[in-house]
């Protein structure tokens, strides 16, 4: 690869080259490829029997990409950027978040029922309690590990309380979904059958939690899933297996990776901390910042279903388009000084965090704003000098936008 004046060679670039995303992402990058390539091809040399792929960088191409289901199709290629990530696709389509209309809009339709607002916000006192007992086991602490120590256990135990699982599962189920996400990570998984493997140890693990659920019902949403009727449709066995691992991995990688940069963001930049300090009204604007800034997600995979062109360049059918939303969300067009994290920033509602408002919207987005607020609330309340104290270090893995580790002082 060669520099021009303006950056990179983007002629030869490879977006998924490893190199590019360590120490950390390249904003710097990812906003030339904006100027200067909004729709880009990377060979994919990683991984050269699964051919190139596509990408959109530009806040308005993302928009209009995720809410044109019918030419960018989420089930076609699955969301990663290969289609084998040790499970196949076959198995990747039986989850909402890779299917396409009309068996998406069923699905979420039914699981709507279960996932209701009002079901959320009657949780909001147990997530409250969950949050508060990790960062209490920390309050004669000097230093921990953010990620480690506080931001891996919380989601967890949040996601368990919601279905119903022990909290003695938690780290079981977190080794699960950490699997299938972060399969490129050779310290997360060892092996490319790890997966499948774990896959079936999953769904054995869900249907023995459901058979017990349908014995002796309770009020969580694994029950609601379970009893949730859409003029006499219901889910089914494996549909009900498939979601619960999909609210396992968005819930815990979504919230962790978010709250882990923005705590960092803020211990970065003590002005914008003592906002928070000085009036914590403002911390749900922190929530949507850190949102926009660092989207857990950094793409969502699509597959073109014909030829389409966007801005000049034509991506023929049945390519792999990766929707960077770690780029979009920094899109000038959309914020100014866009790479700056400011509380005080205007017009967040347009970031692009949880899907840029197509059929995929999230929907676990009420609960990970409630669950970042509070979070950021008790961690401020406790540690206000919280300060990085060591090298960060960072998962391997393009899907995820996340740290591995960052040690803190926490006082």
């Amino acid at each position: 690869m060669t520099a021009t004046a303006t950056g990179v060679d983007l002629s030869s670039l490879d977006l998924g080259d490893h190199a590019h995303w360590q120490p950390e992402p390249p904003y710097e990058l990812l906003a030339q490829m904006r100027r200067e390539a909004p729709v880009h091809f990377s060979r994919n040399d990683r991984y050269p029997g699964e051919g190139g792929f596509w990408s959109l960088t530009r806040a308005a191409d993302v928009h209009a990409a995720t809410r044109d289901f019918e030419t960018f199709s989420s089930e076609g290629r699955g969301i990663f950027l290969i289609d084998d990530i040790g499970l196949p696709l076959e198995v990747q389509r039986l989850q909402m978040i890779s299917m396409d209309p009309p068996r998406h809009d069923r699905l979420k339709q039914l699981v709507g029922k279960a996932f209701t607002p009002k079901r959320i916000a009657a949780h909001e006192d147990t997530v409250r309690q969950i949050i508060c007992d990790v960062l209490d086991e920390f309050s004669d602490a000097d230093r921990c590990d953010l990620v480690h120590d506080i931001a891996r256990p919380v989601p967890a135990r949040v996601i368990g309380s919601l279905l119903g699982t022990p909290l003695e599962d938690d780290s079981k189920l977190l080794r699960w979904t950490n699997v299938a996400t972060a399969f490129e990570d050779p310290d997360i998984r060892s092996g490319w059958g790890d997966s499948a493997d774990e896959m079936v140890d999953v769904v054995n693990y869900i249907n023995a939690v459901r058979e017990e659920h349908i014995a002796h019902p309770t009020d969580d949403l694994l029950n609601g899933l379970i009893n949730a009727e859409v003029d006499g449709d219901r889910l089914n066995e494996l549909e009900i297996a498939t979601f619960f691992i999909l609210l396992l991995a968005a819930g815990n990688d979504s919230t962790r990776a978010t709250y882990s940069a923005t705590m960092r963001a803020l211990m970065n930049d003590p002005k914008q901390r003592q906002l928070l300090l000085d009036d914590p009204s403002r911390i749900p604007a922190a929530v949507e910042e850190g949102l926009r800034c660092f989207p857990a997600f950094s793409f969502m995979g699509r597959m073109t279903t014909r030829d389409v062109e966007i801005n000049g360049t034509t991506i023929p059918a049945g390519e792999r388009v990766l929707l960077w939303y770690i780029a979009s969300n920094r899109d000038p067009e959309l914020f100014e000084d866009p790479e700056r994290f400011d509380l005080t920033r205007e017009g967040l509602e347009k970031h692009q965090a949880f899907g840029a408002r197509g059929r995929h919207f999230c929907l676990g987005a009420a609960l990970a704003r409630m669950e970042l607020r509070i979070w950021i609330e008790e961690t401020l309340r406790r540690f206000p000098d919280m300060q990085q104290d060591g090298e960060t270090k960072r998962v391997q893995a393009l899907f995820l936008n996340q740290y591995r580790s960052i040690p803190v002082r926490l006082r």
